[in-house]
């Protein structure tokens, strides 16, 4: 491996040759957890913000 700078060329090129990897159920899990809890946290957190204001 060089250690000469990669150009984004150099980057469109590895991904033009990379293949297709479909997700794991594991990773589709993950990912559904990541967004739910997101989704519920942003929700309570405006629930407590409105009854609990700072100012």
């Amino acid at each position: 491996m060089s250690d000469a700078p990669r150009t984004p060329n150099d980057l469109e090129r590895e991904l033009g040759r990379a293949e297709y990897e479909p997700l794991l159920p594991i990773e589709k899990k993950l990912i559904g957890w990541s967004l739910g809890l997101g989704v519920m946290l942003l929700i309570v957190l405006t629930i407590i913000g409105r009854f609990f204001p700072i100012a």
